[in-house]
């Protein structure tokens, strides 16, 4: 007993292709609405204030080269309770830091960014425990203050796993 096949006329092609184009237009509309449903895509608030001051911030990339300070990254959290700690070298006749700050940042995930002081433990060594919610990529802004004005910036990344 041989199958019997049935043969390709107009309208079982027809039917092929228009299927074909559902499934694509099914998959694009879905893709579409994630896209446009899941992520502002907006990264930077008042990006063009920022872009008029470009120039001052060159300045004060400058200046901070500069000044003499270095802050490196003595223990970065690789859990989501770990610690973070910062190692700052200054000239001898410039003030300490009046305040330490580091800005976590989650740039995928909004809600989560959070900021913590660090608190001052010897020998230019700077840190405090960190509780962060999520797994994964984090950014970090630390900000070094003296005499109440921003002496330091520092910026870098981190996987927490």
């Amino acid at each position: 007993m041989t199958a019997q096949v049935k043969p390709y006329t107009g309208k079982r092609i027809l039917a092929w292709f228009i299927g074909f184009f559902l499934v694509v237009f099914t998959a694009n509309g879905i893709m579409t609405y994630f896209a446009l449903n899941t992520w502002t895509g907006l990264e930077t608030e008042d990006s063009y204030v920022k872009g008029l001051n470009y120039n001052k911030e060159i300045e004060n990339a400058r200046v901070q080269n500069e000044s003499g300070w270095n802050v490196s990254i003595a223990q970065m959290p690789e859990t989501v309770d770990g610690r973070f700690e910062i190692q700052i070298t200054r000239p001898d006749e410039s003030f300490p830091p009046t305040q330490v700050k580091a800005t976590f940042i989650r740039t995928v995930i909004e809600g989560y960014d959070q900021e913590v002081t660090l608190s001052h433990l010897g020998n230019g060594l700077y840190g405090a425990p960190v509780k962060l919610p999520l797994i994964g990529q984090w950014d970090v802004l630390v900000v070094v203050e003296s005499q109440n004005m921003p002496i330091f910036k520092l910026r870098d990344w981190f996987l927490v796993k």
